[in-house]
């Protein structure tokens, strides 16, 4: 399933005022039996448009790991688009150091993510129109993880 930003929506005054919108509640995904849930609450990438290499998505997110999860080397919670390759997401590290990764320390939060779109939006690999989703990673070792929850995809498309 596929979530394109809606040409009208309910701005949540207090977000609306920072220059986010709120998003559906239905951008939460669990997966299946874990327990592990991460959901975006907030973007301030206005709807019908595109980003360009001056934008800097802006996104609020709430994540839950269950109570069972472990891991020796910690969490993060990341974005990532799509390539062309449909099986692959990925993301590039120009701008400050991580861009786009932020390790958690708590089993349940709320995080705001930024990235800049400088680093990735004229990649030749990155899929039309801009796809992107937010993970929730276990980490297995340094530079190794194992996604344990992610939003459903966002498009950024401009509307007809």
């Amino acid at each position: 399933m596929k979530t394109a930003l809606p040409a009208a929506y309910s701005p949540l005054l207090g977000l609306a005022l920072m220059g986010f919108t709120q998003r559906d509640t239905t951008l939460a995904q669990t997966t299946p039996d874990t327990g592990n849930t991460i959901k975006l609450l907030a973007l301030n990438q206005p709807p019908c448009s595109v980003p360009t290499d001056k934008s800097v998505i802006t996104a609020k997110l709430a994540y839950h790991i269950a109570e069972q999860e472990q891991s020796e080397y910690g969490f993060e919670v990341s974005i990532k688009f799509q390539g062309t390759d449909p099986r692959m997401t990925f993301s590039m590290g120009r701008g400050p150091a991580n861009a786009g990764n932020i390790k958690v320390t708590s089993k349940n939060d709320t995080l705001t993510l930024t990235y800049p779109m400088a680093a990735i939006v004229n990649n030749p690999r990155l899929r039309r129109p801009i796809t992107c989703y937010f993970y929730l990673h276990r980490n297995t070792e340094p530079g190794r993880s194992t996604v344990i929850a992610k939003t459903p995809p966002i498009v950024f498309a401009e509307c007809q």
